[in-house]
Order: C-alpha cells, then sequence, then structure tokens
C-alpha cells in the first residue's frame, strides 16, 4: 500500500499545483479585461475630448495650418459619412429623425423615439407661366378630355 499512498499523495499535490496555476489563470484574465476596460474608456474620453476641441476652438486653430489641414480632412470624412449613410437609408426605405438621428420607415409620419415629426408637407408643383408655348395645352390638360358629340355622360349606379 505504501506505492498506493505515494500515488495519491502525488495526485494531490498536482492537483493544488493545477489549482493554483488555474487560479493564476483566472487572475491574469480578469486583469487584462480589467485593463482593456479602462483602455477602451479612456479612447473614449479622448474622443470626447478631441470632438469638444474641434468644435470649440475652430476659429482659434485657424491659425495653425496642420490643425486646419486635420480639420479638412476631418470635414471630407464627416462629409462622405453622411453620404453614405443616406445611400443606406435611402436603399433601406428608411428616413432619419432630424431630431435624434433614429432610422424610421420612410412610411412614418413622427419618429418612434422622440415624436419629432418626419414627413414635410408636400411641395407645391410649379404653376405655368400663361403667356408661354404650352399655355393652351396647359390648360387643355387641367380641365381634361372634351366630351364628344353624340354620346352620353357615363350612368351612376346606385
Amino acid at each position: 500500500m505504501g506505492i498506493l499512498d505515494d500515488v495519491v499523495i502525488n495526485a494531490k499535490s498536482v492537483a493544488e499545483a493545477v489549482g493554483r496555476k488555474a487560479g493564476q489563470i483566472v487572475d491574469v484574465s480578469k486583469l487584462r479585461v480589467g485593463v482593456a476596460e479602462v483602455n477602451a474608456e479612456i479612447t473614449k474620453r479622448y474622443q470626447t475630448l478631441g470632438q469638444y476641441v474641434y468644435e470649440n476652438s475652430r476659429e482659434a486653430l485657424a491659425a495653425d495650418p496642420e490643425a486646419m489641414g486635420k480639420m479638412a480632412e476631418l470635414d471630407g470624412l464627416q462629409e462622405q459619412l453622411f453620404a453614405i449613410n443616406k445611400e443606406l437609408t435611402d436603399k433601406q426605405n428608411k428616413t432619419v429623425c432630424p431630431t435624434c438621428g433614429k432610422h424610421c420607415s420612410n412610411t412614418d409620419v413622427f419618429c418612434s423615439t422622440c415624436g419629432a415629426k418626419l414627413i414635410s408637407e408636400p411641395e407645391p408643383e410649379p404653376i405655368p407661366q400663361e403667356g408661354g408655348p404650352n399655355d393652351e395645352a396647359a390648360k387643355a390638360a387641367a380641365q381634361g378630355p372634351e366630351p364628344s358629340v353624340g354620346t352620353m355622360p357615363p350612368r351612376e349606379f346606385p
């Protein structure tokens, strides 16, 4: 039984060593996740600060050609992003709420998030100028087809 006791003791010590190593791995993993979370928060705050400086210091940085060049590049990218987003919403039959930025269906009249009106009133059609070359044709089209002689108007059934 001495050999069996040695095997059991060795197995226990190996299990304890594996347990310690697993605990270290878990601790290291937790620390790495913590580092990634803090780095993400730092990046987010840098981005927020940069956006604040960009929006509020354009005039103050006008004398710095490097800053103006970087702002012009950023402006170009923002215009490009706007155009791509517009094309995307058009292809998806969606519209963007002017108030909150939510994507809504083209058939929605109001935003489901903030309640802002989405569809503007339809623009009136241009009134043709009188006296133009197509003035008579426009009047005739507005009146509809001329009734034929000898035909009866359509009957209305109850």
